[in-house]
């Protein structure tokens, strides 16, 4: 619950972070494969896609956001589990840009958030649901085509919390490549 309450708070506080005057507006999309798996368990998963919706602000070189995320349905099958699973995130993440050019800028950043889960097993048909604290790290590029409009691609690790289903405990990561478009306001 601690950690549920700290992500809620961490994200009221970014998003108040800067003063009204510095805010300048942006949202928009990612998509892509997103490789969801036990932690210590690497082979035999299936990689799914995913999309996401974005909204945040900007301020010179430093930007944040609330990030929505529904991963399509991740498969696994071996001799001992298996498993389908579900996952949608709530996150605010922040990012520091660090300009090539006037229009090309690759950026670093983090966040923090809620991931929600619906896990199943199929042998066992024992199922799980509800939400854990998640943390990611993400390396990007972002492309400027027009004033407005910004092409943004990348590759993010999201630590997504442990499950306890039946006698397992499962720790679920992903490993994320995107692509998607931002809009300024």
């Amino acid at each position: 619950m601690f950690l549920k309450m700290s992500s809620l708070f961490l994200t009221a506080l970014l998003l108040t972070a800067l003063p009204a005057q510095a805010r300048n507006g942006y949202f928009g999309v990612r998509g892509g494969i997103s490789d969801v798996h036990e932690k210590d368990i690497v082979d035999d998963y299936v990689s799914g896609g995913f999309g996401s919706g974005y909204i945040g602000f900007y301020s010179g070189a430093f930007r944040g956001e609330v990030e929505y995320t529904y991963i399509s349905r991740a498969d696994y099958d071996d001799n001992q589990l298996d498993l389908d699973a579900d996952f949608q995130r709530v996150m605010a993440n922040a990012y520091v840009d660090a300009p090539i050019t006037r229009y090309v800028r690759p950026y670093l950043g983090g966040g923090v958030g809620t991931a929600i889960y619906s896990v199943k097993d199929n042998l066992t048909h024992t199922k799980e649901s509800g939400s854990n604290f998640a943390w990611n790290a993400t390396a990007g590029l972002g492309i400027k085509l027009t004033r407005n409009l910004t092409f943004d691609s990348g590759y993010r690790y999201v630590d997504m919390g442990k499950v306890e289903l039946g006698e397992d405990e499962l720790h679920f990561v992903a490993h994320e490549v995107y692509a998607g478009m931002r809009f300024l306001f």
